[in-house]
């Protein structure tokens, strides 16, 4: 399996935009300089009034599929 961290700084005015609009997917670049697209209803869990902000490391198998999304301190 293959592991990304990326850092989110998304404030909640940007994700209840995006969350509501069209957009469905947030496109983030990780700390090795690749880029994701990771479905917004993933960081749900994450979101605080504040918006979604912090390290988190993803996990995908060998087809790319998102296996799990942690939020790292």
């Amino acid at each position: 399996m293959a592991k990304v961290t990326i850092d989110i700084n998304l404030p909640a005015y940007q994700y209840q935009e995006m969350y509501r609009g069209s957009k469905k997917y947030l496109v983030a670049e990780s700390r090795d300089g690749r880029k994701i697209q990771l479905p917004l209803s993933v960081f749900q869990r994450f979101v605080t009034r504040k918006g979604v902000y912090g390290t988190f490391e993803v996990e995908f198998d060998e087809n790319r599929k998102l296996v799990n999304i942690r939020k790292t301190f």
